[in-house]
């Protein structure tokens, strides 16, 4: 239940933030940006500052929940949309790889199949 909710909400999210980045403006793209660092408080609570300067395993561990450790790389893919959007081509690289690092994980440490997980992954490695 507490899954498929935190989903939904990351994907409304994801609908809410190309609209944003389709409006283009830096006020719009910045205000997707708010957003997307609300969502990652909201879902990481207090270990939201240690968790990004943390290599991935090492985050994971803290984490601990499959479901959140997917959140948290469903809103690393979106502030790297952003960072696409805003002109930064290295940190949209960096968060996105971040992101696929983190779905992986996610991944490997779910106790059931996840192929919603394993799509959205192939969707961002490509062919």
């Amino acid at each position: 239940m507490q899954r498929d909710l935190v989903l939904r909400w990351i994907e409304q999210l994801g609908r809410l933030v190309a609209r944003l980045v389709g409006l283009g403006g830096k006020a719009e793209l910045g205000a997707a940006r708010d957003q997307v660092a609300e969502a990652t408080i909201n879902l990481l609570g207090p270990l939201s500052l240690l968790v990004p300067r943390l290599e991935t395993s090492s985050a994971a561990e803290l984490l601990a929940d499959p479901d959140r450790i997917f959140g948290y790389a469903q809103l690393l893919d979106l502030d790297g949309t952003i960072s696409e959007a805003m002109g930064e081509p290295d940190a949209a690289a960096e968060s996105r790889r971040r992101a696929l690092e983190f779905a992986r994980e996610a991944v490997t440490r779910s106790t059931e199949p996840h192929r919603e997980w394993e799509q959205w992954i192939a969707g961002r490695v490509g062919p």
